[in-house]
């Protein structure tokens, strides 16, 4: 983003991005209007290719955007000290809910950039830092985790594929369900029992792969 868009009053900054945010994330990339973007942040169209110079100059300043958002509200804050491999997933995934609850215009915008990745050809810069968001969330995983506590009669790397491979296709399932209700109708509300059936799976694969007195 350029100079002219960081000096304006923050409360525009953030009138301007978040309808950018909700019509990308609502129509695609090709779909987007930027009519529509312009007259929901109360502005006229040349003002905001002003600010920036074309859809495109807009729709990856967007994606930096919620990179970094993503990066200095959620990534950067995950606690690698808890050792407790569903622990440290609940952690995550609780914080990941209340940079939501903040952000939830970037966030809807970026699910948006990954569930339909393939469609987009973003700079080196973003792809980037695409790959390291996607390494530390790899690290989620396996960085300083307490693997002494699974059950010894299953292979570690036999459990952890089958966790892996769970979570995975728990994720892949709630994308489809997501595109089938429509990005535009995602809410706290419509979220919220996500999160829940999300949590009540990890009490579920905890109890299967740790060691009895482990599990509760």
């Amino acid at each position: 983003m350029d100079d002219v868009f960081k000096a304006l009053d923050k409360s525009k900054q953030l009138r301007i991005l978040n309808a950018a945010y909700q019509e990308f994330a609502e129509k695609g990339y090709k779909q987007a209007s930027t009519n529509k973007i312009a007259r929901e942040a109360g502005i006229g169209k040349g003002t905001l290719f002003y600010y920036f110079t074309s859809k495109e100059e807009l729709f990856h300043d967007l994606v930096e955007e919620s990179f970094r958002i993503a990066d200095e509200q959620y990534l950067s804050k995950i606690d690698f000290s808890e050792t407790d491999f569903f622990r440290r997933l609940k952690q995550t995934s609780e914080l990941k809910w209340a940079v939501y609850q903040e952000q939830p215009h970037a966030l809807r915008f970026m699910a948006q950039v990954f569930i339909h990745m393939e469609e987009y050809e973003l700079p080196e810069e973003l792809t980037v830092k695409r790959q390291a968001a996607e390494e530390t969330w790899g690290k989620i995983l396996t960085e300083n985790i307490d693997f002494s506590k699974f059950r010894e009669d299953i292979p570690q790397e036999t459990a952890f594929n089958f966790i892996r491979w769970t979570i995975e296709g728990y994720r892949v399932e709630l994308e489809q369900r997501i595109k089938m209700m429509g990005l535009d109708k995602l809410s706290n509300q419509t979220l919220e029992p996500y999160y829940d059936e999300f949590y009540g799976y990890l009490d579920t694969l905890k109890k299967i792969y740790y060691k009895p007195g482990l599990n509760e």
